[in-house]
């Protein structure tokens, strides 16, 4: 695994975006999987993305072809090779986010400054988080053949099924996760522990966050309407066809971004868009 540090020209345009309004309705309790037979999802991208320790998002991209990351205001590195994915995240506890990739060919995780580790098998969904509530991420997986979930050091949790989006949901302290589902099928969220929430339709793209500044919300982004559906804050139009979700902490309570592979471009709703990526590329 290398290291190589370059350089990134940014560009700076405006972008805008519409405030709608809307409800939502819950029922109760968590459930458990039996195993099937199964077609692994789509990964969903982690959005952790401090990689400076200022306590602000820095826009970024992981190139899957060439495993070259670029993150706005740190610079452009080689990690990962193709095909890897990308699970960045706070490794090492120290408040700055690490890269990493899943190699879902030999099930290894690569994390600078920790090094190799191996965890999980062809198939499965990474799902870093920090499971103990110590302020560290650890590697787990999602393996949706038998909707089990593998946390590294501690003990196996049976919990979703074919076809659900793995979503470590955050609980009480702000980094600390328990496995939760989102099932398109039904449009529920189950979070392992605390409940079962109605809050989706099939299509939808799981994207929880802290939007409100009061901890973690369950939210969605609709695809087909550029929709983002906010647990507890209502609706908001922003973006276009196309468009990939990228929440994040944007300074002055800024919360939702697009990404748009077509363009390169970053947009964050307070009117600010910045050019990094392109197409094939990976928010994060």
């Amino acid at each position: 695994m290398s290291w190589t540090r370059c350089t990134t020209v940014l560009t700076t345009v405006l972008a805008v975006g519409t405030v709608l309004g809307g409800p939502a309705s819950a029922v109760a309790r968590p459930h458990s999987a039996t195993p099937v037979t199964c077609t692994t999802p789509t990964p969903q991208p982690i959005h952790i993305r401090d990689f400076n320790g200022d306590g602000k998002s820095e826009f970024g991209v992981f190139r899957p072809s060439t495993g070259f990351w670029y993150i706005n205001g740190v610079g452009t590195f080689h990690y990962g090779n193709a095909g890897d994915i990308p699970i960045a995240d706070d490794y090492t506890g120290d408040g700055r986010v690490d890269l990493a990739v899943f190699r879902p060919s030999t099930g290894t995780w690569y994390i600078n400054g920790v090094g190799a580790i191996h965890w999980g098998q062809a198939g499965d969904i990474p799902m870093p988080g920090d499971y103990a509530g110590t302020g560290k991420a650890v590697p787990a997986v999602f393996r949706p053949s038998n909707g089990t979930w593998y946390i590294r050091g501690y003990k196996n949790i049976v919990f979703g099924r074919c076809g659900d989006f793995p979503v470590p949901y955050g609980t009480g302290t702000p980094s600390h996760a328990v496995p939760a589902v989102f099932r398109p099928a039904n449009g529920t969220w189950y979070i392992s522990g605390v409940a079962t929430l109605v809050y989706g339709v099939s299509g939808d793209t799981p994207i929880p966050h802290n939007y409100l500044g009061t901890g973690q919300q369950l939210a969605v982004f609709r695809p087909s309407t550029s929709t983002w559906y906010i647990y507890g804050g209502g609706s908001i139009q922003f973006g276009v066809a196309g468009d990939i979700p990228a929440p994040g902490s944007w300074g002055g309570g800024n919360h939702l971004a697009v990404f748009r592979p077509s363009t390169g471009m970053w947009l964050i709703r307070n009117g600010l868009s910045k050019v990094l990526g392109g197409n094939g590329d990976v928010p994060i």
